[in-house]
């Protein structure tokens, strides 16, 4: 079992221009980076959640008006709930294409500060179409086996196809969670867990790098005991197949197409949010099968698949795995290969 946890290229490499780098050094260095991606992110909201909230023509009355100042706020915070609970669908959507702003701040930190090649972070041009498309097929697969788990449970009730079901509203959801899916997989695996390993333990640094991406969700709507346990199976899953594969991009699919296929397939809420036309509509009566108001992700049924899909990654022969651990990478500094 422990093979699967070894290093690899991608993390020998690391280790050899990260040579002073320690477990708190790079997890306060993580934060730094999430902070500063997460902070771009909102800033790219600003301007369009201003604009829209703007020409709401209840805040603008209430604005123009000479209220008391503690009904003036009273007025302006029902109206901004209001407002933030009827979203449109372009701006729930832009929240997911805005986190574009996490993959350039990683992809620059690790290339300009840590000096890492973009090898390193699993981001190789080599197989890259075939690594995206197979994971997204398995994604499709595991979410899938998810939603037929809850089903048989009662909690989750097949409503048919979606009869207002709004095919622009598909495809514009589908690039923002390939946009989403791919900067939390860079962020995570791609960066901090390859940084992380690179200090000394790979199992430590799956722990680590799951442990913080479970933690990153503890303020979702709904979120559980069982949510975030899920969320960190998850993470070993994605640690594993990534270790397993040498690239990137197979997970960031696997992820993406995870979170499409939740809400925007079979309507089901996606870590406590609800994005978007879908396909198919779900009835959600809650419970532990189904996740209650997190979503399906964070019920008993994901635990069982992600559960399988952790033991399949530990046990299943990979003909490639050897040939990739063995590899030796090119010399340049800033390359896909």
């Amino acid at each position: 079992m422990y093979k699967y946890f070894r290093p690899n290229s991608l993390i020998d490499e690391t280790r050899e221009v990260c040579r002073k780098s320690s477990y708190f050094k790079v997890s306060v260095l993580f934060l730094l980076v999430y902070m500063i991606g997460n902070f771009l992110t909102s800033m790219v909201m600003t301007g369009p959640l201003m604009t829209y909230v703007m020409g709401d023509a209840e805040i603008n009355e209430i604005m123009g008006s000479n209220l008391p100042l503690d009904e003036y706020e009273h007025r302006i915070n029902e109206a901004l709930a209001r407002i933030y609970a009827n979203m449109p669908e372009w701006m729930n959507a832009l929240t997911l294409y805005a986190s574009v702003a996490v993959i350039a701040v990683v992809i620059f930190y690790c290339t300009r500060i840590e000096k890492r090649r973009l090898f390193t972070l699993g981001l190789r041009l080599k197989g890259a179409v075939l690594e995206y498309i197979s994971g997204m097929g398995i994604g499709l697969l595991l979410f899938t086996a998810v939603y037929g788990i809850d089903l048989l449970s009662g909690e989750l009730v097949f409503g048919g196809i979606n009869q207002n079901l709004s095919v622009s509203s598909l495809v514009l959801f589908f690039f923002g969670f390939v946009i989403q899916g791919a900067s939390e997989e860079i962020l995570l695996r791609g960066s901090y867990f390859v940084s992380s390993a690179a200090c000394g333990s790979v199992p430590i640094a799956a722990l680590l790098s799951s442990g913080l991406f479970a933690a990153m969700h503890l303020g979702n709507n709904g979120v559980s005991v069982i949510a975030i346990l899920n969320i960190f199976l998850f993470g070993i899953f994605a640690t594993l197949y990534f270790l397993r594969r040498g690239s990137v991009w197979g997970i960031c699919a696997i992820h993406s197409v995870w979170n499409f296929a939740q809400g925007n397939i079979f309507g089901c809420r996606v870590s406590g949010m609800q994005f978007g036309s879908s396909l198919f509509t779900t009835v959600e009566n809650g419970g532990a099968w189904s996740g209650g108001a997190f979503g399906p992700e964070g019920g008993l049924g994901a635990t069982v698949i992600l559960g399988i899909a952790i033991f399949v990654m530990l046990f299943i022969k990979n003909k490639n795995i050897e040939g990739f651990y063995l590899r030796k990478a090119p010399d340049s500094k800033v390359s896909f290969y």
